[in-house]
């Protein structure tokens, strides 16, 4: 009895010893868990789950990881079938199978059978060492950690990622993809069957160069699984007649500057999920590289276009070069993430910002006339001037004088926050290094982000960031008001170039669209956005290098592409309707004015404004006056006492026009001159000066006389100014109509120039000049 109990003591004593021990060699030697999730490739998918790019890792193995949920159970049950039978029981090692490989190596005098199980062929392909009895036991020892540390389901997936398939393939993700051409989660039983093969030696096994070997090994497989019950004849004998592979895929290139632009954004996770339509952005690059072809006949290199889902802000195709495999003309460069300067493509979202200021409507009357802002004179595209025009025409022509005086109403520092709002993140200055040429292109802009402010237009006046991977992100910001936004979209659906021709853009395939082109300063960059239906579709096109062209311009060199890419992509679209609700009003206005009408505007006209914003003033140019029957002359003060009294409504312009007008030789309206003895200076606007300016210093040259570099003598005057007198520094100096071109010599120094019309009204400044002697 006393025996007995002691062997038992014994026995149990060495089995804790064992415990023991393995866990103390466990701590002492754990098991190098980084060999276990070796880097992987990175995937960029599409929005369809079928491969853009693969990225490798350094070691260039094609090793894509997948998920365990991901797997076909075909697999599953085909590998735990002929592998490991009691991979779910044994604690890493089958006892059972290491006995019978013993007794079938011994009687066959060599290595015949290893009894590997799963855990023992992970920990074989971790830490590989030459087949000897050490390296088994060491094998054998890190089976049971594994087993130890991680779940069976953890185990299996880490499996399922390591097997070698031949070559650089490993894992079952990219032996599927690069022999099926499809993920593992679809493998049938002739595709499973053959994966089970393979690791086992993927050179003798290999379907390309062994096919016999290979389908052999196959069908032993499934003769195994059928055997054991796992899969019925039927179904083996139908996958025994499934052809083997015979090539392996290349590694996909597909949607190259989209692809990279998704791995700077995310990293190198093993996939990525994205937005992209591959069917929409095969025919995208197709036209682009069709249409950059024909470009390069007049030495312009490149085009990039982006096309965004506004419902969802997703970039269903981008496209940034011809052909990013190109060495030249700049291909391998994202022209659509490249800052560019955008022309007039920023107008719209300046005319917008006013309208919701209150400030004008599409109806309101603008100025396309010279002006000069302390030294800034900008000019149209064309160089010719256009007077009054409404802001629906200057915003359709892309007037340039109309829009910068436009900006120095709303202010570049609300402008610029505007569009930073909107997403641009290009604009890193301070508002004052952008000034007023800001809204003529004076900035870099990207063409997503561009587009992407765009789409806003077409969301009710909402910003929301554009995606190129799913989410549910909502965030957003109400850039414009949906009226305002609906109003700016009904403009650009008017928009006409004279450079363009507009038959082809009234076929009866085209989508309604509201669009805007751009040319940039030094004839580098041409732009065209367009909205249409659920799309907002955007194309540069120009040289990479920044290179000019002369001519260059968004209308006939970036438009046609922008059209024939929406007839694709929204064949038969439309823009979105009025915005429900009292927001937009239509008043009556003076159809000579088109201000608030007064008791003298004879004519109206009916116009869109929005309620509570819109601020309009009564009309001042429709007046009454008094005319003496028998002079002519214009009576007024206490001359209005008189008996004999002719009445007449006159209509005056607004007096920077007025003097544009005469100065071009057109026809201006004139008011009868005031009587003599009516001396009382009536009512109205004084004289404005408009030259000199008292903001910019003037500089003299010294190697020049003073007579050849006078200063003009210019004044934005009332129609009743009659002559106009000029006094620099108390001195008369100059006196003729507001429409001559008057010029006087100064000294250095600082000077006050004042002007005074022939009814005594007057204005002055101080201004100074720099330099001379």
């Amino acid at each position: 009895m006393v025996s007995r109990n002691k062997k038992l003591l014994i026995t149990l004593g060495g089995i804790a010893f064992c415990f023991v021990a393995f866990f103390a060699l466990d701590m002492v030697f754990p098991f190098p868990e980084h060999k276990l999730h070796p880097d992987t490739a990175t995937v960029v998918y599409d929005r369809d789950h079928k491969p853009l790019r693969i990225f490798l890792p350094a070691d260039e193995a094609r090793r894509m990881h997948t998920n365990i949920s991901k797997v076909s159970p075909v697999l599953i049950r085909s590998l735990l079938a002929s592998e490991d039978g009691w991979y779910r029981y044994h604690p890493g090692i089958n006892p059972i199978s290491v006995v019978r490989a013993a007794l079938s190596n011994l009687l066959a005098g060599r290595v015949v059978s290893g009894a590997s199980t799963i855990p023992m062929q992970i920990a074989r392909m971790a830490t590989p060492e030459p087949r000897t009895f050490s390296a088994k036991l060491k094998e054998s020892f890190r089976a049971v950690q594994l087993k130890l540390h991680h779940s069976n389901e953890e185990l299996l997936e880490i499996y399922l990622n390591m097997l070698p398939y031949g070559g650089n393939i490993e894992g079952v993700a990219a032996a599927s993809h690069f022999y099926f051409g499809h993920d593992p989660s679809t493998l049938s039983l002739a595709e499973s069957a053959l994966l089970t093969t393979l690791p086992r030696g993927p050179a003798f096994y290999d379907p390309l160069r062994h096919p016999q070997q290979a389908k052999l090994g196959r069908n032993h497989v499934m003769d195994q699984l059928e055997e054991r019950g796992v899969f019925p004849t039927a179904e083996v004998a139908r996958n025994k007649e499934v052809p083997l592979p015979t090539a392996i895929l290349p590694v996909p290139l597909k949607a190259s500057h989209f692809s990279r632009m998704v791995i700077e954004r995310n990293g190198l996770p093993p996939e990525i999920m994205t937005t992209l339509n591959y069917k929409l952005q095969q025919t995208a690059e197709a036209r682009l590289k069709e249409y950059v072809s024909r470009l390069r006949n007049a030495d312009i290199d490149n085009a990039a276009c982006v096309i965004i889902h506004i419902p969802t802000r997703e970039i269903r195709a981008l496209v940034g070069s011809a052909d990013f495999f190109e060495k030249g003309y700049g291909g391998a460069i994202n022209l659509a993430e490249t800052k560019r300067s955008p022309g007039s493509t920023l107008k719209p979202f300046l005319y917008a910002l006013a309208m919701d200021k209150g400030l004008m409507v599409p109806a309101t009357f603008l100025y396309d006339i010279p002006v000069d802002f302390s030294g800034y004179s900008p000019e149209n595209y064309d160089r010719t001037w256009s007077g009054q025009v409404e802001m629906r025409e200057a915003l359709a022509r892309s007037l340039n004088v109309p829009a910068v005086k436009t900006l120095a109403r709303t202010g570049v520092s609300d402008f610029v926050t505007l569009l930073r709002k909107g997403g641009l993140t290009t604009l890193d200055k301070k508002p004052m290094e952008y000034g007023l040429p800001l809204v003529l292109g004076g900035c870099e802009v990207k063409l997503t982000e561009l587009t992407n402010l765009y789409a806003s237009l077409a969301d009710n006046g909402r910003y929301r960031p554009f995606k190129i991977t799913p989410s549910a992100d909502n965030i957003s910001s109400q850039l414009f008001s949906p009226e305002v936004s609906w109003i700016t979209l009904q403009m650009l659906s008017k928009v006409s170039r004279p450079e363009m021709n507009d038959t082809w853009m009234l076929t009866s395939d085209m989508p309604e669209t509201a669009w805007k082109t751009g040319t940039s300063f030094g004839h580098r960059d041409a732009w065209a956005i367009g909205i249409s239906g659920d799309y907002a579709v955007g194309v540069w096109v120009g040289n990479p290098d920044g290179r000019p062209r002369k001519g260059i311009s968004g209308a006939s060199h970036a438009g046609p592409l922008l059209f024939d890419l929406l007839r694709i992509t929204s064949p038969g679209g439309k823009l979105p309707p009025k915005p429900d609700g009292p927001g937009i009003t239509e008043i009556q206005v003076c159809a000579h004015s088109h201000q608030l009408p007064g008791p003298f505007c004879t004519e109206r006209i009916t116009i869109q404004t929005l309620s509570g914003k819109t601020q309009l003033k009564p009309c001042e140019y429709c007046k009454q006056i008094f005319i003496d029957p028998k002079s002519g002359f214009r009576l007024s003060g206490e001359c209005l006492d008189r008996k004999k009294l002719k009445k007449m409504i006159i209509r005056t312009l607004p007096p920077q026009l007025a003097r544009w007008r005469a100065e071009n030789n057109m026809e201006v309206p004139l008011i009868p001159p005031l009587a003599p003895d009516c001396d009382l200076i009536p009512a109205g606007n004084a004289p404005k000066i408009v030259s000199p300016a008292s903001s910019t210093p003037y500089l003299l040259r010294k190697d020049t006389p003073l007579k050849y570099q006078q200063i003009g003598l210019k004044a934005d005057a009332e129609a009743d100014s009659g002559t106009l007198y000029w006094f620099l520094d108390g001195r008369l100096v100059k006196k003729g109509e507001f429409n001559q071109n008057l010029f006087t010599e100064v000294e250095a120094g600082k000077h006050k120039i004042s002007v005074t019309d022939s009814l005594g009204r007057t204005d002055s400044i101080i201004f100074e000049v720099l330099g001379g002697k």
